[in-house]
């Protein structure tokens, strides 16, 4: 209806101005010069009036939008301000502005919510693109760094250069301990990065985590389980040396005694506390192994090549101990590590495999080298007894062993090597099915 009265209307103009131009023409073509003059006189004034009316209908429409782009709730059509006759687009567009106001109204919920959670997070959180600002650096983050405000990653960069470059070359899945110290106070921080992209930029979102509390309790936690197995060992070897002692002691006389000594019995005796002393030695000198590993000379090693040596070096051994040993082909050409060392924890491995599928029929192991993501893996894999649950998170301790003749410290041993080289060494084992160990290295 509104609709029909503003086509009538507009319609209306268009032909009356149409009308007088005709006429207009008329008169003038008649010679009635001033009846002719006074037509168009007012087909200009009935254009202008068109024209008018339909530019106020866009200015009208126009300043609305304009309030709904400017939060201005105040701009209504049905004010006096709309198009006359445009009911139903008057009601659109107040439904658009509610819908609208709504939604920002949420937003702004949203935006202040993640705000606090941010500023109240236990992480500490930074993230910046690729040009260097800063766009989120929590309170967390700004107390571990002793700053109140970090304009640009480049204050990270002035004030804790090595830091900077820690995190500014980070990968992503590949978490980092480093030690932050800041205003005389060290910091142990876990890092993980992600790098994300969002609109035409990148980013680099990074959580930092203050471990000193887990690792103080991980630290007493190792330390009460090495004191266990060094006063367990060393017990161990004391007491016979202590017992012997005594009974040499009650076999030699008193001098006031007309009795003989038993000099072969304390012969054997002191022969016996000579050979349990060269026991404790020997456990000494294997804890002391645990700490004298040196620093990786990191070189690449041809994976083909490398993988061929250990087939060599154990085909004759797996025969006849009638193991199957299986050396995969590896899709990888190189990966960097110091040979003898990394050589090292695969001969440990492989040692640990011949010892779990020594107690089961068809005994298999497997040795292959895969990429995976950024990493290269170098895996161990038996069909044997497996690792008992109970003592999962037991086998890295030095000198754990559940094996008879076992001294402890190969795997204690393998996992600091791979530590050294900035690598991670896991396992997974299924009692009676097998274990796997898989070494990742960076790749």
């Amino acid at each position: 209806m509104g609709s029909n009265r503003y086509a009538r209307r507009t319609g209306w103009l268009i032909l009356a101005s149409a009308a007088l131009s005709v006429v207009a023409g008329y008169l003038f073509f008649s010679q009635m010069y001033a009846y002719a003059t006074l037509s168009v006189l007012m087909a200009i004034i009935l254009y202008y009036r068109l024209f008018r009316y339909i530019n106020q209908s866009n200015e009208d429409l126009s300043l609305y939008l304009e309030g709904l782009i400017n939060h201005d709730t105040s701009i209504s059509l049905k004010k006096g301000r709309g198009i006359p006759g445009y009911e139903h687009l008057d009601r659109s567009l107040t439904r658009l502005s509610t819908v609208i106001h709504t939604e920002r109204a949420e937003n702004r919920v949203k935006e202040q919510f993640y705000k606090e959670l941010i500023t109240h997070s236990t992480t500490g959180l930074l993230a910046y693109d690729e040009s260097g600002q800063i766009h989120i650096a929590n309170l967390v983050l700004l107390k571990v760094l002793g700053v109140h405000h970090l304009p640009s990653v480049r204050t990270l960069e002035n004030r804790f250069p090595q830091f900077f470059q820690t995190i500014d070359t980070m990968q992503p899945g590949k978490p980092v301990l480093f030690k932050l110290t800041s205003e005389g106070n060290t910091v142990p921080l876990q890092i993980r990065v992600t790098v994300f992209n969002f609109g035409d930029k990148s980013y680099r979102l990074l959580a930092f985590q203050n471990i000193k509390s887990e690792l103080d309790e991980k630290e007493v936690e190792s330390w009460q389980k090495l004191f266990r197995i060094l006063s367990h060992e060393i017990m161990n070897s004391i007491a016979p040396i202590t017992s012997l002692a005594q009974t040499i002691s009650q076999t030699i006389p008193d001098e006031s005694s007309n009795e003989k000594a038993d000099w072969e019995r304390i012969r054997k005796s002191a022969l016996t506390i000579e050979e349990q002393s060269r026991l404790m030695m020997s456990f000494v000198e294997r804890y002391r192994k645990l700490y004298k590993i040196p620093e990786p000379d990191s070189k690449p090693i041809p994976v083909e090549d490398w993988l061929t040596r250990f087939r060599i070096l154990y085909h004759r051994e797996m025969v006849e101990k009638k193991i199957r040993f299986e050396v995969l082909p590896s899709s990888v050409d190189h990966f960097i590590a110091d040979d003898n060392l990394i050589s090292q924890v695969v001969v440990n491995l492989l040692r640990n495999a011949q010892q779990a599928v020594g107690e089961v029929e068809e005994g298999t192991i497997r040795l292959s080298v895969v990429q995976s993501d950024n990493e290269v893996q170098v895996v161990v894999e038996d069909n044997g007894t497996g690792i008992p649950e109970a003592y999962a998170d037991q086998i890295f301790i030095p000198f754990f062993t559940t094996r008879s003749g076992g001294n402890g410290i190969g795997l204690a041993i393998s996992r600091q090597i791979v530590v050294r080289h900035g690598g991670t060494i896991t396992f997974s084992s299924f009692p009676g099915k097998g274990t796997t160990f898989t070494v990742s290295l960076p790749g």
